[in-house]
């Protein structure tokens, strides 16, 4: 890219080239086909980039789209948006119903709708609202969430808090202290209604400090277990206590 070319705004169904700019505003149809490097790129309606971004601060609104990798301080992102590679970001901030093509990077994390990532999601702290589908393994220090997710990976993380409002699995999950919970709430109780049971489904759970509700494991692993209701546990592997609430099941337990 050469020298900066002031600003560019783009409404409706027009069409221009990439380049370094100060801000991009792109709304309706509108098209930028080339890498564009901004302070700031916002994108409403329809608008796409055929290109990478780089920019402080990026901001998406209803069906738009980059087709490219991102990279910006700042990422916020509503509506049906889409970009098809990855995304690098110190602020992540999601809303709607997005999805992205490759991995996320990120300091922060949020996600308040329903949002695919394909491959990887990588963060210091991770909080979502709603369902998260992550094709590959989710790492965070700090994960909170309230809803549903589907981790095809690992799930780890050294603080991981969930409170669940429908199915979630995850193949693994480890972390230092692990709570589960199951979330009452009208679309919790509108499942139970549909005859679909509110829970997480795991092949290993390990970490230190452990509590579970309405968990489906093959193997909970830690020093200290708690679990509570609803579970149903093929083997417990503790090291310093296990408590068992009346309405779970334990096929196997053991004192390590």
């Amino acid at each position: 890219m050469t020298a900066k070319k002031g600003s560019l705004s783009i409404a409706g169904a027009g069409k221009a080239t990439g380049g370094l700019y100060e801000r991009v505003t792109i709304s309706g149809a509108g098209r930028v086909e080339g890498d564009v490097e901004a302070d700031s790129v916002v994108i409403s309606g329809a608008g796409k980039i055929v290109g990478k971004v780089k920019a402080n601060r990026v901001s998406l609104a209803g069906a738009c789209k980059i087709v490219g990798a991102v990279t910006a301080q700042k990422l916020d992102a509503a509506g049906a948006w889409k970009v098809s590679g990855d995304v690098q970001s110190e602020q992540f901030k999601a809303a709607g119903a997005g999805s992205i093509e490759g991995s996320v990077q990120a300091q922060e994390f949020s996600n308040g709708g329903t949002i695919k990532i394909a491959k990887n999601l990588r963060a210091q702290r991770a909080k979502f609202g709603g369902v998260l589908k992550a094709g590959g393994d989710v790492e965070a220090s700090e994960f909170r969430g309230r809803g549903a997710f589907r981790i095809d990976g690992l799930l780890a993380a050294d603080q991981l808090e969930l409170e669940l409002s429908e199915r979630s699995w995850a193949r693994e999950i480890g972390g230092e202290c692990i709570t589960v919970r199951k979330r009452e709430s009208f679309w919790g109780w509108l499942a139970r209604w549909w005859g679909r049971q509110i829970k997480l489904s795991a092949e290993t759970i390990e970490a230190d400090e452990i509590y579970l509700e309405a968990t489906v494991a093959k193997t909970v692993r830690g020093k200290r277990v708690t679990l509570g209701p609803e579970c149903r546990i093929e083997r417990v592997e503790y090291s310093e206590s296990l408590h068992i609430d009346p309405k779970s099941v334990v096929k196997e337990q053991m004192r390590l």
